[in-house]
């Protein structure tokens, strides 16, 4: 009976041993390659053999002039302009931001007008839309006599990018929301 014991526990050691042996075996000369798919390696590499060469430069979007907000509606919009340092296409699918004074008050939420394509080393126009809390912008007036523009943040900004998922804590000071819309 110790023997069959001995012999299956071997067994077992060697299932699993022997597999990840050959696994490292092969992949001795990159051992990187054993954990990492080689289209991130490509990415990584810049389409290079020897090693990471250069990383891509991802640059914050830049806002294409001011804000735009409706006093009437509450309707506020947003453009950036976002340049894709990859080799290849990205798509965004979603994006959803909350708008935030300068005080940090919470002012209403944005989010992605509609699904866009960016091809590699391309510039596109993202447009974001969205609707601000008449409250917290009436709450911001009274705080803030005779002010008639607001310094406004993005908090909580959550990018879908090619089904990843992208999520910034937040970007301060990306313009002026004019409040006499």
């Amino acid at each position: 009976m110790d023997k069959v014991k001995l012999a299956l526990t071997v067994l077992s050691i060697l299932i699993i041993v022997v597999p990840l042996a050959c696994a490292a075996y092969v992949y001795r000369n990159n051992m990187l390659g054993l954990v990492l798919p080689p289209q991130i390696k490509n990415v990584m590499n810049d389409g290079g053999s020897t090693g990471i060469a250069s990383q891509p430069q991802f640059q914050t979007p830049q806002m294409v002039g001011e804000p735009q907000y409706n006093a009437q509606t509450g309707a506020v919009t947003a453009s950036f302009n976002f340049t894709n340092p990859l080799p290849n296409g990205i798509s965004i699918s979603a994006l959803s931001a909350e708008i935030l004074s300068e005080g940090g008050v919470s002012l209403g939420k944005v989010s992605l007008s509609q699904p866009i394509e960016i091809p590699s080393g391309q510039t596109s126009i993202i447009n974001i839309a969205g609707n601000l809390d008449q409250n917290a912008v009436n709450q911001y007036e009274a705080q803030n006599p005779g002010a008639s523009s607001i310094n406004i943040s993005l908090a909580n900004l959550n990018v879908d990018v090619a089904g990843v998922s992208v999520h910034m804590n937040q970007i301060n000071n990306v313009g002026q929301l004019q409040l006499n819309g």
